[in-house]
């Protein structure tokens, strides 16, 4: 296959892999991972080898036990492929998950539709509860218990 058709394929098994990781509400009022510009992130940053390598393997286990694009299938299909790499595959999986996660929750529009202003911590600052001070009495009561 041209290498253009195997990175469109790519682009699309990473766009359903991407949101089965987190998929949008049923309700459609919550982007899924993929809605927000993972996929449009992850090839603007040059397509990290280590993410072309995996998408290659679903890819092809794709190819190879359905004879279809891994996007076209169906949710228990490509649940079945993914469990089939789940272990082998353990690194690209946990390294996907993060970069999925943390990309989601820095997201302005995810921010807000959970109640959240986007913004950095300062100046402004986050209000935080008072806590109770006396809890910390035992230890400075112990004195101190370090070298110089």
């Amino acid at each position: 296959m041209p290498s253009e058709i195997v990175n469109l394929e790519n682009r699309r098994t990473l766009f359903a892999l991407v949101n089965m990781i987190i998929p949008p509400s049923k309700d459609r009022k919550m982007p899924g991972a993929a809605d927000i510009g993972f996929v449009d992130y992850v090839y603007s940053e040059k397509a990290l080898l280590w993410i072309q390598e995996g998408l290659s393997e679903i890819t092809e286990l794709s190819h190879i036990q359905y004879e279809r694009e891994f996007s076209i299938l169906s949710g228990p299909e490509q649940m079945r492929i993914i469990d089939g790499l789940r272990r082998r595959k353990f690194r690209f999986f946990s390294n996907l998950l993060a970069q999925v996660v943390s990309f989601y929750y820095q997201n302005d529009r995810v921010l807000a539709l959970i109640g959240l202003e986007s913004r950095p911590p300062f100046p402004q600052g986050y209000q935080l509860e008072e806590g109770d001070l006396t809890l910390l009495e035992p230890v400075y009561n112990r004195g101190k218990i370090y070298r110089d």
